[in-house]
């Protein structure tokens, strides 16, 4: 009887031990096997850069067009939806290089105030974009001065954050002005368009 109530006793006393040793292991041990997330980066917030590129402006009914080299700044908002959809607002302006042929005015500057909506892969973003256009023409041997103009912008484009506060983007943006010119007695229905390629850099405050 001695020797049975021995054995229990030692069974007993192991039981316990290994299941005391498994409790502290798994409040010592964290699970291995759950890998730890990154958490994802996010497009919400102010920002401000540089840009420069290229551009094409025409004035329907007059002979040649004005093509040359851009440089300007944009600032603008974004906020990220947890969809991963990017609404913001962005303002830009540029001064226009080069002259118009064959016309008394030549394109001395362009911007646009705009709405634009994306798709975040991380730290990669295409949008589509759109809003107010403006440009300025000046008297380059004309009659009186155009002054500043107001029509549609359109356009899409690309960016990529390489760092959590600097992006680089490539855009394209057309802009279509009705009735241009009539302060210097243009008809009606003279359009002025501009298509704009540039690229640019911005800081993400």
């Amino acid at each position: 009887m001695k020797k049975l109530l021995s054995s229990c006793s030692l069974i007993a006393l192991s039981v316990l031990a290994s299941a005391g040793v498994s409790q502290a292991a798994d409040l010592i041990s964290p699970d291995p096997y759950i890998p730890l997330q990154a958490p994802n980066f996010s497009w919400t917030g102010f920002y401000a850069g540089a840009q420069g590129g290229y551009y094409h402006a025409n004035v329907e009914g007059i002979a040649g067009s004005q093509s040359s080299g851009s440089l300007g700044g944009y600032a603008g908002y974004n906020y990220q939806f947890a969809n991963q959809f990017v609404l913001g607002a962005e303002a830009d302006y540029n001064a226009a290089f080069g002259t118009y042929g064959g016309f008394g005015y030549e394109l001395s500057s362009f911007g646009s105030v705009r709405a634009r909506l994306g798709y975040a892969m991380d730290r990669t973003l295409i949008y589509a974009t759109g809003g107010l256009g403006i440009m300025d023409f000046k008297n380059n041997g004309g009659g009186g001065n155009p002054g500043v103009e107001y029509g549609y912008a359109i356009g899409a484009g690309a960016e990529y954050m390489f760092t959590d506060n600097i992006s680089a983007k490539a855009e394209y943006l057309y802009m279509n002005f009705q009735d241009t010119f009539q302060d210097v007695g243009a008809p009606a229905g003279v359009s002025t368009d501009i298509h704009s390629l540039r690229v640019g850099a911005a800081y993400h405050f």
